[in-house]
């Protein structure tokens, strides 16, 4: 099977998995997602419990819960069917919601957001807070680190698609100051205050995306898999574009394919041994100006 196929196979198990059972995930008050996947050892402390308790796979998330991971542990979190969160090990995040802003607090650790900017309601957005800096996104796949030395502590963003608006906190953790803008493969550190942007080469994002990897398990059926083959199909119309399609295959001047040009339907997935945090076609070279480019040597 050639790398393209097994990419496209992967990030549509990836997806069932993360979408099947989703039929209710709303239906909750105060719910906020789905754990989807789980390796290792996680945490749950909510004001409901007594004290924190084991997370397990598929277990509901809620609003304000405080999610920790141990040792050589990851979980993924669906939020809202919108947006997966990939939580790295010895991490502490809370998430919290306000009108139009959904908020993945990291307290410490390290985090990948991936948002899906077609399944976001006009003026609705993400974002990531640390104890120093906020990172508003819409459509993006970015991974987030806080580390801590004593009192002090340092935040960093790295961004391998979409683009993001970083702002720092004061004490009070209110914006403070002007924003920086990242575009993919772009790096930003923040400590006493904003550092220079920093381009990251292909390579370094791939190595960044791999650390999100998690053993994939064969979904369960249920009577939300036809909410998951829909995500299928989008997943592969991403990654391939020209499979499935005649006769046109090239998007239009505006970007887009046209409606009636749609993906081969997915009958069977084969799971492979992890599921990757972004196809690796979203790290080739890009012909957007404002993009990094890597330096000829």
């Amino acid at each position: 099977m050639n790398p393209l196929a097994r990419t496209m196979r992967s990030l549509a198990v990836a997806l069932v998995a993360a979408l099947a059972g989703l039929a209710s995930a709303d239906a909750e008050p105060g719910r906020a997602g789905i754990v989807t996947a789980l390796h290792g050892t996680a945490t749950v402390t909510r004001a409901s419990l007594a004290g924190p308790r084991p997370l397990s796979f598929r277990d509901p998330v809620f609003l304000k819960d405080r999610i920790a991971t141990g040792d050589e542990s990851l979980a993924r979190i669906l939020l809202g069917g919108k947006a997966l969160v990939t939580v790295r090990e010895r991490s502490v995040v809370t998430i919290t919601e306000s009108p139009r802003i959904s908020t993945v607090d990291l307290a410490s650790g390290t985090i990948a957001l991936s948002v899906a900017k077609e399944r976001m309601r006009p003026g609705e957005s993400i974002e990531i807070r640390t104890p120093n800096a906020v990172a508003g996104i819409r459509g993006t796949v970015v991974i987030a680190e806080v580390a801590r030395t004593g009192a002090d502590v340092s935040t960093r963003f790295t961004l391998l698609t979409g683009v993001i608006e970083v702002l720092r906190l004061d004490t009070a953790r209110q914006p403070i100051g002007a924003a920086a803008v990242l575009h993919p493969l772009q790096s930003i550190s923040v400590t006493g205050a904003l550092s220079p942007v920093r381009p990251i080469t292909r390579d370094e994002g791939k190595a960044a995306s791999a650390g999100f990897q998690l053993p994939v398990r064969t979904p369960a059926r249920s009577g939300a898999d036809w909410v998951a083959r829909d995500q299928v199909e989008h997943a592969v119309a991403i990654i391939d574009p020209d499979r499935g399609r005649a006769p046109d295959v090239k998007p239009d001047k505006g970007g887009k394919a046209d409606r009636d040009d749609k993906p081969e339907r997915i009958d069977k997935v084969t799971p492979p041994i992890t599921t990757p945090l972004v196809p690796p076609t979203a790290l080739q070279p890009s012909k957007d100006p404002k993009g990094p480019k890597d330096k000829k040597r």
